[in-house]
């Protein structure tokens, strides 16, 4: 860098004083905003299961056509996931979570209006491009708008709305279940927190880090400081965004990602985290917790009510880990819950060995019951939460968002391939070896994850790409300081 850029820099850029802590008011309501996407999320891949036995009811639809309904929104969100990295870099982080409002908002009105399975197929294809675009830009947008304190919380927080969805998408269900034509309310219903979304978000502002990396500087520091404290060091911080914006570039970001030693091994290990979330089995339990209690033996009206107790624990074990984030590691919270994890699976399998052993009597559905409930306790807070919150701090600026919509795609992915692979595994191996065969893959990714898995805690989105040097790799297994660069350990 030439001596006169420097100066520039020095000139353009001074010091101020410390900030207090709190988060100011604008970034609380840009993250509530942000959070009703993740809502919309958990209430669209949620509702279906309710609404499709009455759809299929009303309209005697085929296993094929009600296959074909239920997998459309995973598929959709898959493709849109991958295109969401290209549309935050193109357009911005904001205008394409507009358009996932948009497209929550079109196609609940599309599917509680519709007079057919073609239009009604139609309607959850627009919505899985708005979970699509959602799932990959929301994390992103919040994590490049919040303080390097208080990330892990924010982040969170979207997790948050997504289990909240989902259990208020049972308590709808189940609510409307006795109602005539009562799955379009249930469908449609997504459309009045999209137009809150929609309307509310048109009055948010840029990512700054998206600005600065389009030479806007000026309206980058505008926006900055409106999301800050009145005493944080916006300037300082500013620098520190621009300075790392002048290693992005403007094409050839794919090639770059996949070339970089570095982005490339963060990239494998934010694929990784996602692919491990679901194949530990989350979307086996969720989907099918009704299944899974008739399949231990409980009645099938009581296994719909006990199904929204998965829910709530699920909603319940994410509270806790938007607690637990901001008092622990990001290592600490991950490893601890994954290892929950693996010995619920295990209990899950040893429960329906009892059953097939005792297929009597009622301790083997309690046992499967209380499995599940401690499955979800510890994946929700860890597990749950922790991939999408460290893959949004994980990458380099120049390739942020296209690295976290390939890993979100890849979750994406392979949540259908778990979902549309389960009952065929049950019936292959038996239920004790499917709930073992996925601790086993748990256990697995664990120790990967475990060897190269750096800690981002309290790691600014600028000094990312300090933590896969060669001195940071050959700390791994250190404490969380291993992870900061030189300069943050000397203040």
């Amino acid at each position: 860098m030439s001596s006169d850029s420097d100066t520039e820099d020095d000139l353009l850029f001074v010091s101020s004083p410390i900030r207090p802590s709190g988060t100011p008011r604008r970034l609380q309501l840009l993250t509530f905003l942000s959070a009703i996407g993740g809502f919309l999320f958990g209430y669209d891949t949620g509702v279906v299961s309710g609404a499709m036995v009455l759809v299929k009811k009303e309209w005697g639809l085929s296993n094929m056509w009600q296959e074909l309904i239920v997998s459309a929104t995973i598929l959709s969100a898959c493709m849109t996931a991958l295109l969401g990295g290209v549309l935050a870099d193109k357009l911005g982080r904001r205008p394409t979570i507009l358009l996932a409002s948009f497209m929550f908002l079109l196609g609940s009105i599309g599917m509680a209006v519709a007079p057919g399975r073609e239009v009604l197929l139609i309607g959850r294809l627009v919505v899985g491009a708005g979970v699509g675009l959602a799932s990959n830009t929301i994390p992103l947008y919040i994590s490049e708008c919040s303080t390097t304190e208080m990330r892990g919380v924010l982040v969170t927080m979207n997790n948050v709305a997504i289990t909240g969805g989902q259990l208020v998408a049972g308590l709808v269900c189940g609510g409307l279940s006795g109602t005539s034509e009562g799955w379009r309310y249930m469908l449609g219903a997504a459309a009045i927190p999209a137009t809150v979304q929609l309307f509310g978000f048109a009055m948010m502002p840029e990512s700054p880090r998206y600005l600065v990396a389009r030479g806007r500087i000026a309206e980058a520091e505008e926006v900055l400081g409106s999301i800050r404290s009145p005493y944080h060091r916006l300037q300082d911080e500013m620098e520190d965004i621009t300075i790392s914006c002048r290693s992005s570039v403007t094409g050839g970001t794919w090639r770059r990602m996949m070339t970089s030693p570095h982005a490339r091994l963060a990239l494998m290990l934010g694929c990784l985290l996602q692919a491990i979330q679901q194949l530990a089995g989350i979307n086996t339990v969720m989907y099918y917790s009704a299944s899974i209690l008739v399949m231990a033996g409980v009645p099938d009206t009581t296994s719909i009510w006990l199904s929204s107790v998965t829910s709530s624990f699920n909603f319940l074990g994410t509270l806790v880990g938007l607690m637990l984030v901001a008092k622990l590691s990001r290592r600490s919270l991950l490893f601890s819950s994954m290892a929950m994890v693996v010995i619920s699976l295990l209990a899950i399998s040893a429960s329906f060995q009892y059953i097939s052993l005792h297929p009597s009597g009622n301790t083997g559905p309690v046992l499967a019951l209380l499995s599940m409930c401690l499955y979800l306790a510890g994946f929700a807070p860890g597990l749950g939460t922790l991939p999408w919150t460290i893959n949004s701090e994980l990458h380099p600026s120049w390739c942020r968002a296209e690295a976290i919509s390939m890993a979100t795609a890849t979750n994406w992915i392979i949540n259908f391939l778990v979902s549309a692979t389960f009952l065929s595994l049950i019936d292959v191996l038996g239920r004790p070896a499917t709930f073992f065969m996925y601790a086993v893959i748990t256990s697995v990714g664990a120790g990967v994850l475990y060897r190269y898995l750096p800690e981002t805690k309290g790691v600014t989105l600028e000094e990312v790409e300090g933590l896969f040097t060669e001195s940071r790799v050959s700390n791994r297994l250190s404490s969380v300081e291993y992870s900061m660069l030189p300069d943050r350990q000397e203040e």
